[in-house]
């Protein structure tokens, strides 16, 4: 009965209300809740459309229709035929074979409609996204380690950018590189840890953190959980609104100013949010109207976003909808690099990512950093935080 109901219905939510309604009309008119001599007359006909009436006709009379019920009598009465009679169920004894020939019938009736619900309805639309072909020979030639094995070394030897792309872009941008001496960082002591003892005003929560960042170069921040990784790519990228930031920061040699350096950076935070409603082109797209100079023609717009959804690997699915995670549209392994595509087609020189491979399987993991790696082969500065990556992942890095 369920199967030939999701048949028609075909849809999850439509499915639970049609499956609920049936399973309730059954129950309801089975002879439990409502005995058949208790039932109105105008609604008898309800006993004898549901199958659950048949399975209780032919059980209570193959049980209480036995001799050992027939031979104790009260008031002239069996004892079995009269538990029959007070539940509305007094049939004859041949009526064990009718409710079997009905429930065979049952049977029929639903197998034949679940048959001719698959028949006439038409599969459902989805907005899943499907991996191309090239892709599966590519990511599904074998088991997930040997998946590792094929990919992995096609980051370290390689690029997978196409020859008249590596290293140039349609919109230029300069190489810049990010160091940065003595970074220190403290926020006020929450209550909590006053309470506990620790007397001081300001906790430091970076301490003489000192370092570089090439263009060209794919950079990983390491660490256990707590570290300080995300912390530090805030003060670097300027994200951090409280507390106080000591320390040296200069890009391509001159002291940062946060409002010059925000035009030339990208940041692809750990959660991604996008618009559900709309197509991964149509997000790139987007964000290049919003964040490239006024200065750069719809020719030249189009032409970057297609290099862009080229570089990230997501020119297969640029008409699929982004969706909802966990729903429809989108895996996380898409969306991620849909974040990178979003952030890089704003043409930045420097782009931080904060956990790309968090949340991952192995093979997922490594498409992504196939895209990372994509980005940094263009020449522009790429800063990632990674926990606990893999040894495929990890040599994948350039330095860490």
């Amino acid at each position: 009965m369920f199967r030939c109901v999701a048949s028609y219905c075909q849809t999850m939510v439509a499915g639970s209300v049609g499956g609920t309604m049936a399973f309730l009309a059954t129950l309801l008119f089975g002879g439990f809740i409502i005995p058949r001599s208790f039932m109105p007359n105008w609604l008898k006909w309800g006993f004898w459309l549901s199958p659950l009436s048949y399975g209780e006709i032919g059980l209570t009379g193959n049980e209480f229709l036995a001799q050992r019920w027939l031979e104790i009598k009260i008031s002239g009465v069996a004892l079995g035929r009269r538990i029959l009679m007070d539940q509305g169920l007094d049939f004859s004894s041949y009526f064990y074979w009718i409710s079997i020939g009905a429930l065979l019938g049952f049977t029929l009736l639903f197998n034949v409609g679940f048959a001719i619900g698959l028949t006439i309805k038409k599969v459902p639309g989805t907005s899943r996204a499907i991996i191309s072909r090239n892709k599966l020979t590519r990511f599904d030639g074998g088991d997930q380690d040997n998946n590792m094995e094929n990919m992995m070394p096609k980051l370290q030897a390689e690029t997978v950018l196409s020859p008249n792309r590596t290293g140039r872009m349609v919109l230029p941008f300069m190489p810049l590189i990010i160091s940065f001496q003595d970074v220190n960082y403290y926020v006020d002591t929450p209550a909590e840890m006053r309470e506990h003892g620790y007397m001081e005003k300001k906790l430091q929560l970076l301490h003489n953190i000192t370092g570089a960042f090439q263009p060209g170069v794919l950079s990983a921040l390491m660490g256990v959980t707590g570290a300080g990784k995300t912390t530090l790519l805030d003060v670097l990228s300027g994200r951090k609104t409280g507390g106080v930031i000591e320390g040296d920061v200069r890009i391509g040699g001159y002291p940062k100013i946060q409002q010059t350096f925000a035009r030339i950076s990208g940041y692809c935070e750990q959660t991604d949010v996008h618009s559900p409603q709309i197509t991964v082109g149509e997000s790139v797209a987007y964000s290049a109207w919003l964040r490239l100079p006024p200065e750069v023609d719809a020719k030249a717009r189009n032409d970057f976003v297609n290099e862009v959804l080229e570089t990230i690997e997501l020119n297969e699915i640029r008409d699929s909808l982004v969706g909802i995670p966990w729903v429809n549209g989108l895996s996380t392994e898409q969306r991620k690099r849909l974040t990178i595509a979003v952030e890089l087609v704003s043409n930045p020189s420097i782009i931080f990512m904060d956990e790309p491979t968090s949340g991952l399987d192995a093979r997922a993991a490594a498409i992504v950093m196939c895209a990372v790696k994509n980005v940094a082969d263009t020449g522009q500065t790429v800063v990632c935080t990674i926990h606990q990556p893999s040894i495929d992942i990890f040599e994948a890095f350039d330095e860490s």
